[in-house]
């Protein structure tokens, strides 16, 4: 299984999850149709499918201009960025964080 098929998969279980919790919110007994997976054949089809969930959006202008400005980086500067993200350590942990928060 490809990167993207595993990540599918986890997003679909997330949204599965979701669902049921906003059910059992609005105590709505009403049964949401699950997606088969060859309703998902394509990019498009599930992009398409994300947006009418309310899922994901079009960007902003803003962030099309920012997706521009990374794209224009060379390669190598890329990489070096994301191994920085990777290394970054918080302290409080962003888990941390979002526990303290929720109170």
């Amino acid at each position: 299984m490809t990167s993207w098929e595993q990540e599918l998969e986890e997003l679909k279980a997330r949204v599965e999850r979701l669902e049921t919790t906003v059910r059992q919110l609005a105590n709505d007994d009403r049964q949401m149709t699950p997606l088969t997976p060859n309703q998902l054949s394509d990019q498009e089809q599930i992009l398409t499918w994300l947006k009418t969930e309310g899922l994901v959006r079009d960007p902003t202008p803003e962030e099309r201009r920012l997706a521009a400005e990374w794209e224009a980086l060379p390669e190598e500067e890329k990489q070096t960025h994301i191994r920085s993200m990777h290394n970054l350590a918080l302290d409080p942990s962003l888990s941390q964080t979002i526990l303290e928060n929720r109170h």
